[in-house]
């Protein structure tokens, strides 16, 4: 008996605490989710870093640079010398083999080589190549805005709509109420015999179109809860504690023109910065002056 007692007032206490932890999802939290998790801003916030990293190395190009390398090896060669007959009689005589001999060499060798480079001057390529990079750039970061748009236009639809389902629910309930007060009177105003079969007809074909509008209002509902899901990521079951409303908003910026849309100025820089590299490819005729200094060791061991 104490054992059961123990696991009821575990079990009492254990499930409101579950149902404590969950929450509905705001809109911040809706947008917050589908900014992470949408699959074009993830790409273009990588292409972004990829830019960046161009514009860096662009910015060290002009810095000297040092290589360093080394060689190691063994070394381990015979010769053999022979002396040939030299016959100055009366003066000299030396018979042939006298002097031959064998030198060997052998030990471990080593080379190693220092170089430094420097660039002075591009003859302006470095220069166009930045201001190629700096309006890519620019152009990511348009279409990176428009990508960040259109997910909160997304979000902000799927939200409003689903706002608009709740208030229909309530339209729906109110009509429920309404048909029921219609259809106990009809009951009795069909018993007493003021009204035919055929006006209670009316009630039961206001019944079956209030049940098939209930039904059209449950589907969009989850059409609704499965697209915030795919959006979001976040748990259907909070999705479904969500309880929006609606409210108006304001516009606070003023409708821009054709030439200020996302797809216009994007291109505009992208255009700008295939200019720029027209340009970048142009200075191969131009000088370049470059500084380099280079230091070499070699020795022999053993």
């Amino acid at each position: 008996m104490k054992n059961n007692l123990l696991i009821f007032t575990f079990s009492f206490f254990a499930f409101p605490a579950f149902g404590w932890a969950q929450s509905a999802p705001d809109f911040k939290e809706l947008l917050d989710s589908a900014m992470v998790r949408d699959s074009n801003l993830k790409m273009q916030i990588t292409q972004n870093k990829l830019t960046d990293l161009d514009e860096h190395k662009l910015k060290d190009i002009f810095l000297p640079t040092l290589e360093l390398s080394g060689k190691a090896g063994y070394l381990n060669g015979t010769a053999r010398l022979t002396s040939p007959e030299i016959n100055l009689a009366p003066f000299i005589n030396i018979a042939e083999g006298a002097f031959n001999n064998n030198f060997n060499v052998s030990g471990f060798s080593g080379v190693a080589k220092a170089e430094a480079k420097m660039l002075v001057y591009s003859g302006g390529k470095v220069k166009y190549l930045k201001k190629a990079v700096e309006e890519k750039k620019k152009s990511e970061d348009v279409l990176l805005e428009k990508s960040r748009d259109e997910v909160v236009a997304s979000i902000s639809r799927a939200y409003d709509q689903l706002a608009l389902i709740h208030q229909s629910k309530k339209v729906l309930d109110e009509s429920k109420k309404r048909l029921d007060i219609n259809k106990k009177t009809a009951d009795k105003a069909l018993g007493y015999g003021l009204i035919t079969p055929y006006d209670h007809k009316k009630i039961e074909l206001a019944q079956a179109t209030l049940n098939a509008k209930v039904v059209e209002y449950e589907g969009k509902k989850e059409l609704l809860l499965t697209q915030l899901y795919i959006l979001t990521g976040i748990n259907r079951e909070r999705l479904k504690m969500i309880d929006p409303t609606l409210s108006p908003v304001e516009l606070l910026t003023a409708e821009k023109g054709i030439d200020q849309r996302a797809e216009v100025r994007a291109l505009e820089h992208g255009i700008a910065a295939a200019d720029y590299k027209i340009k970048a490819e142009r200075t191969w005729m131009i000088p370049k002056v470059q500084l380099m200094a280079s230091a070499y060791y070699i020795g022999l061991y053993g």
